[in-house]
């Protein structure tokens, strides 16, 4: 099995900020596109199926977190780093810089 970190995608002329913006940014296109906090690696096939079962319904409205979002949360520190916090703990928020 290959490693999926090893893999190359081709993100070029996908509306990409870090590979199609270099011209519009800096006014140059011969940038090493780490200038950006963006990944290069194929999303988990757990995701996108997820992705396209969401998309499947024909209304995309204001949803809200499900209480088994913040379960797994909870579970997912309590077992990768032996924390206990309390659902009220947990905030959502649109990004990080709003979270700021």
């Amino acid at each position: 099995m290959t490693d999926p970190f090893d893999q190359h995608l081709n993100r070029d002329n996908t509306c990409a900020v870090k590979f199609d913006a270099t011209q519009a940014v800096f006014g140059r296109d011969d940038v090493i596109p780490v200038w950006i906090a963006d990944m290069d690696f194929a999303a988990p096939e757990a995701v996108t199926q997820a992705l396209k079962e969401r998309a499947a319904h024909p209304v995309y409205g204001y949803t809200l977190f499900p209480e088994s979002l913040f379960q797994s949360m909870m579970d997912w520190f309590r077992d990768r780093h032996g924390w206990d916090i309390h659902r009220e703990w947990i905030l959502m928020a649109p990004g990080v810089v709003p979270s700021l």
